[in-house]
C-alpha cells in the first residue's frame, strides 16, 4: 500500500467521506471536511472548559494560575475560530488541474497532524476537567494543554502558508510558461516574416 493511500485512509477514518484532493472537484470538499471535523472537536474540548464557582474561587486565588487559566483559553478560542473562520478552500490551489505526488503527500501529513492534534487537546481537555482545580496537577495539565495549543496553532499556520506558497509558486510558474510562450511566438513570426520578405 502506497503511503499516500495509507494516510488518505487514516484521514478517513477520522473523517467518513473524505477522499482527498487527487479529484479537482472535490479539493474544496476536502478541505472543508478536515476543517470541519478539527473544529467540532475543539469545540466539544471549548465546552468542557468551566469551573463551577467554587472552582472559580481556587483558581483566583492564585494569580499565576488564573493567568494560566485564562490565557489557554483565550488561545483555545483563537484556535477555533481561525479554523471556523477560515476561507472555504484557497482558490489557487483548489483551482489547479493537477497537482504534484510530493505536495499531495505533505497536504495530507498536514491534513492528519492537524486531526490527531486536535484529539490530543480534547484528551488534555478531559484530563484537566478530572483534576482539582487550582492544584500542581491542574497547572501541569493546564501548561499541557496550552503547549499542545500552541502547536496546533502552529500547524494551522504551516498548513495555510504551504498552500498559500504553493498557489504562489504556481501561479509563477504558469505565468513564466505564457512568457516564454509568447516569445516563442513572437520569434516563429518574426522568422516567418524574414522567410517570407514581410
Amino acid at each position: 500500500m502506497s503511503f499516500t493511500k495509507n494516510i488518505v485512509e487514516r484521514i478517513a477514518s477520522y473523517i467518513p467521506g473524505y477522499a482527498g484532493y487527487k479529484d479537482k472537484e472535490l479539493r474544496r470538499e476536502a478541505d472543508a471536511l478536515v476543517r470541519r471535523h478539527v473544529s467540532s472537536i475543539l469545540s466539544s474540548a471549548k465546552s468542557k472548559m468551566v469551573l463551577t464557582p467554587s472552582a472559580a474561587r481556587l483558581v483566583a486565588a492564585s494569580p499565576d494560575a488564573r493567568y494560566l487559566w485564562d490565557s489557554t483559553k483565550a488561545l483555545l478560542d483563537r484556535v477555533v475560530q481561525r479554523i471556523d473562520k477560515a476561507p472555504e478552500g484557497y482558490s489557487g490551489f483548489y483551482d489547479l488541474v493537477k497537482v504534484d505526488e510530493a505536495v499531495l503527500d505533505a497536504l495530507y501529513r498536514m491534513d492528519l497532524s492537524l486531526i490527531e492534534r486536535a484529539n490530543e487537546v480534547a484528551r488534555l481537555v478531559d484530563e484537566l476537567a478530572a483534576a482539582q482545580p487550582g492544584s500542581d496537577a491542574w497547572i501541569q495539565k493546564l501548561q499541557a494543554l496550552s503547549a499542545a495549543l500552541s502547536q496546533l496553532d502552529s500547524a494551522v499556520d504551516e498548513r495555510a502558508n504551504f498552500i498559500a506558497g504553493y498557489t504562489r509558486q504556481q501561479a509563477e510558474e504558469a505565468a513564466g510558461a505564457a512568457a516564454g510562450a509568447a516569445a516563442s511566438g513572437e520569434g516563429r513570426r518574426g522568422w516567418l516574416k524574414r522567410l517570407l520578405g514581410k
